[in-house]
Parts: structure tokens; sequence; C-alpha cells
């Protein structure tokens, strides 16, 4: 082996090998970071949400001008409803219940100030709802109506409108205490009904004055005279917020949400595109350093054409004269294997050094995932060129 390598190696250039070494090099370093990061930060993204924190998003149709005319309609069909359940990133999906009746509110109280305000009803399942009370319940024999208020209300009033005005802030078991009264409009002067209503807790996730659904869809029945429309919202449950295809859904129905909820949606989107790209380039550079290298021996091979057809002469088997270039590329990609490994480890201890500093839990170690695309492309590229070098040196043997 050392005497053919002396002979088939002698007067040959090794740069160009070493540009197909240093590209090779680099663009698997690329390419392992690349998909060692975005299993990072995905996993970052998931945390504590795939199990016992689904998200729940609230949707609506966007306001146009068309609805405003009354030349579209701006609820949700039962199609409609119907295509979102079946998206795969879906587990469950239920329309909001409107009253459909007239609603007021006053207070009847010496120690707070009286007010009167019209007001409207929703109300969706139970399991839907963040605030769990023994008090959610209807009760006809009582007749008293428990409410749920979203939290930006009350925010809205102790920190916004109460400061404005000179009045008091008003802080949560104060407000659960107040008496007041919902009078009901039915149809027809005579068809009205008090009822007292009771604050029982307050919502971060729907903002909406939620009450039970069994009361609602009672008082729909007794007091409902209004046409009966399609719901406007619905509440959408899915154990993965970070799936791009929530953002891309309902940018493509022309559906509308508080973007906030789906922030981790849309990072994802960016954080895919960032790694995509990466990939790409990665692809490129390999496929071009794979290209110098089968080039580069290609050139060795067809250089040292008269060496190669006398040793074949003196009896050598056109697969013995190969064996010198083969162990030459499984050098080089052991080497390019090792060397982006270590990169790549490397660029993860920095990672995880830094996210630490933003309370960020980055593994510290290479993924499996990460071995293994090493490995696949490291027998792809030998194979392809181990292939080629076999295939020339046959041919100058004939």
């Amino acid at each position: 082996m050392r005497l053919l390598y002396n002979i088939l190696w002698k007067d040959h250039s090794r740069a160009h090998l070493l540009g197909a070494f240093l590209g090779t090099l680099s663009g698997f370093v690329l390419l392992l970071a690349g998909i060692q990061f975005y299993t990072d930060f995905k996993k970052v993204l998931t945390e504590n949400r795939d199990l016992l924190d689904p998200e729940y998003i609230v949707i609506n149709k966007k306001v146009d001008i068309g609805q405003t005319l009354g030349l579209t309609r701006g609820g949700f069909t039962q199609e409609e409803i119907k295509e979102i359940q079946d998206q795969p990133f879906a587990d469950q999906v239920a329309p909001f219940i409107s009253n459909q009746f007239p609603v007021s509110g006053y207070t009847e109280n010496n120690t707070f100030p009286d007010f009167y305000t019209e007001l409207f009803f929703e109300a969706i399942p139970d399991e839907y709802i963040d605030v769990k009370s023994e008090d959610w319940q209807w009760d006809p024999e009582k007749g008293i109506i428990p409410v749920i208020i979203p939290q930006d209300y009350l925010n809205l009033y102790n920190f916004g409108f109460a400061p404005s005005q000179g009045l008091p802030q008003i802080p949560k078991g104060i407000i659960s205490m107040i008496n007041f009264r919902l009078r009901l409009h039915g149809q027809g002067s005579g068809n009205n009904d008090d009822y007292q209503g009771r604050i029982v807790g307050f919502s971060n996730r729907i903002n909406s004055i939620l009450v039970p659904l069994d009361f609602l869809e009672w008082a729909n029945q007794k007091y409902g005279y209004f046409k009966k429309s399609d719901p406007s919202q619905v509440i959408l449950v899915s154990k993965d917020p970070t799936d791009p295809n929530i953002v891309r859904f309902l940018d493509e129905k022309g559906y509308d949400t508080i973007r906030e909820k789906l922030k981790s949606s849309r990072m994802n989107i960016i954080l895919k595109f960032v790694i995509s790209f990466l990939v790409i380039v990665a692809a490129i550079i390999i496929g071009l350093a794979f290209l110098v290298f089968l080039l580069s021996l290609q050139l060795m091979i067809s250089r040292s054409s008269e060496k190669i057809r006398r040793l074949n002469k003196l009896g050598f088997h056109y697969r013995e004269i190969s064996r010198p270039y083969i162990l030459l590329l499984i050098l080089l990609m052991a080497g390019i294997t090792g060397l982006s490994l270590l990169f790549t480890s490397l660029l993860t201890g920095k990672l995880h050094d830094n996210a630490a500093s933003w309370s960020l839990d980055i593994s510290q170690s290479l993924h499996g995932i990460i071995y293994g695309t090493a490995l696949g492309l490291v027998l792809l590229i030998s194979v392809a060129n181990v292939a080629a070098i076999l295939i020339s040196t046959k041919k100058l043997c004939k």
C-alpha cells in the first residue's frame, strides 16, 4: 500500500483537496449547528405547553365595511366551524352563544353609587372557562345569575377610568360583594323580569361577560326574540400553540384573534424560515464541496493514468490501485466528521452559556439527530466518491 501511495501520489498538489476539505467542513458545521439550534429553541417554545397547559384561542372574523352595511355576515357558519375542527392543530372547538334579548344591569345599594348600563351575555361550555367556582351554576329557584367578567375590564376601571375621574379603585373582593340586578327584556312591555346578579370570578382567558350555558339556553327560550345569528366567536383549544399552521390558517381565512397569544407560533415561523435558509446554504456548500472532491480525485486519477496502466500491466488489480485514493477519502471524511461535531459542540456550549443568562434551558450536549445527520451525509458522500474512483480506475485498466 505504501509503495502504491508513493507511486500514485508523487508530484501531486494537495491544495485543491484542502479547499474541498475546508468547504465540506464549513457546510457540515453550518448544517449541524442549524439543526441543533432549531431543536433547542423548538423545545423552549413548546416547554410545559404540550400536555398540562393547552392554549385557548378565541377566534372571530375581521370586521369589514360589508358587515357594517349588512352585505356580508360576520358570524361563523356550521361549515366554517367544522372546517376549524378538522384542522390538525385543533383539539377542541366550541362556538360562543349570545343572548337573543336585551339585557340591562343596575344597582340599588346605599353604599355604592347607583348605575345603569346595557349589557350582553355570552356562554361556552364550562371546560373552556378558567374560573372554577362552586357558585358557577344556574338554579331557577334561587334566581341568582352568576357572572364572570374579564380581568381586563377591572384593570381598565382601576388603572384607567377611576384615576381619570377621581373615583376610588375597587379590589376584586369588594366587587364580588356588590349586589346588582339584571333585567331581562322579553318581547312586549309586560315580559320583563329582574334577577339578582353576582360576580363569581374574573377571567384572564376570555374577554367577554360570561354566564352559565344552561342559563343562557333557558333565557333565550323564554325571552329571546332577536333573529338567531351565527356565532360571532369560537374558542379553539390547541396543545401546540407554536404550530405555524395556526397563524397561516387564520391569515388565509381572514380570521382574527389576540395575536399576542400566537407570539410563539410566529416565532416558530421565523425560526423555521431562518433555519431553512441556513440548511439551503449549507446544502449548497456541501454540494459544491462534494463536486470539488469528485473533480479533485478524478483529476488526480487522470494525471496518474499512465502510472495506473503500468501498475495494472504489472499485475495490480484496479481495486488495489484504487485503495490509496479510497483511503485518502476515508481519512478526509473522518476528519470532517470529527471536526464538524467538535465545532458544533463548542457552538452549542457557547449558546448554552448565553441562554443561561437569559434564563433559557438550552441543551449543553448534541442531540442524537446531529450524529445521525453527520453519519448519513458522510456515508452518502463517501459511497458516491468511492464508486467514482472505482469506475475511473477500472476504465483506465481496460
